[in-house]
């Protein structure tokens, strides 16, 4: 594990989850079944159920961790490639 962590560019890893936060706003909302939202980019992380106008948009709101993560570990990835390929490609 500590190899995992010296190996892993941590600026790069700040860098895609700022992209996806990013991503998550600019992106349009995808609609389920007319009344749930689903934010994210490619897999959805947050869910926000419509409701009454009564109940807390808090208690409407779900957020999925994982999702998140998820997303920002295949961003980190798709960074990392284009990276390799620009070195490579200056290289020659």
């Amino acid at each position: 594990m500590k190899r995992f962590c010296e190996k892993m560019n941590w600026k790069i890893l700040n860098l895609a989850f700022w992209i996806e936060m990013i991503l998550s706003y600019l992106l349009p909302f995808r609609i389920t079944d007319g009344s749930q939202y689903q934010v994210g980019f490619p897999i959805p992380f947050i869910f926000i159920n419509t409701t009454e106008f009564h109940i807390s948009p808090f208690m409407s709101m779900h957020f999925n961790p994982f999702g998140l993560l998820f997303n920002g570990i295949i961003i980190y990835l798709l960074i990392i490639c284009c990276i390799k390929g620009y070195q490579k490609l200056k290289s020659n």
